[in-house]
C-alpha cells in the first residue's frame, strides 16, 4: 500500500519563505514533475534512479518546510535539515540511492526549475545580483558536465 504520507508530502509548499515568491503556488509535486520532464529532455538517458530521485527529493521538507537557500549557507542548519528530510523520506519508504553523477545532475535539474519558475512569475527579480549568479552557475555547470 501506498503511504499517505508519501502523497500529502506532494503538496507541500515551495517558496514559501521567499518574500519575492511566496505568492506563488508551487507543491513539490509540481516541481518534482518538471525536474522530471527537465531530466528526460536533457539527458535522454536518464537512469531510472534519476528519475526516482527527481519524483521523491523534496517529499522529506513536510517536515522541515522548503527552507531559504540562504539559511542553508549555515552547515549545522543544513547538516540537520538534510537528516530530518533523509529520515523523512526513509519513513515513507521514498529513499533512493544515486550514483555520484546522478547527484549532480540531481542538483542542476533543481536550479533550471527554480531559474523558470521565477522566469514565468516574477520575471522583473531576475537582473537582481542572485538570480544572476544563479544563472552563471546554471551555465558553468552544463559546460563542466558536459566537456
Amino acid at each position: 500500500a501506498i503511504p499517505p504520507q508519501a502523497w500529502l508530502a506532494t503538496f507541500t509548499r515551495r517558496w514559501h519563505a521567499n518574500p519575492d515568491m511566496c505568492q506563488t503556488i508551487d507543491p513539490v509535486s509540481g516541481h518534482s514533475a518538471r525536474m522530471g520532464v527537465l531530466a528526460l529532455k536533457l539527458w535522454p538517458d536518464a537512469s531510472r534512479d534519476l528519475l526516482v530521485a527527481c519524483l521523491c527529493h523534496d517529499l522529506g521538507e513536510h517536515m522541515t518546510g522548503d527552507v531559504a537557500r540562504p539559511a542553508k549557507r549555515d552547515p549545522e542548519l543544513s547538516a540537520a535539515l538534510e537528516r530530518l528530510e533523509g529520515a523523512a523520506l526513509t519513513d515513507m519508504g521514498m529513499s533512493y540511492d544515486l550514483t555520484p553523477a546522478d547527484q549532480r545532475r540531481l542538483k542542476y535539474l533543481d536550479h533550471p526549475d527554480a531559474y523558470l519558475w521565477v522566469q514565468h512569475h516574477a520575471p522583473q527579480i531576475l537582473n537582481r545580483a542572485a538570480w544572476q549568479q544563479a544563472l552563471a552557475w546554471l551555465e558553468r555547470e552544463w559546460v563542466e558536465m558536459h566537456p
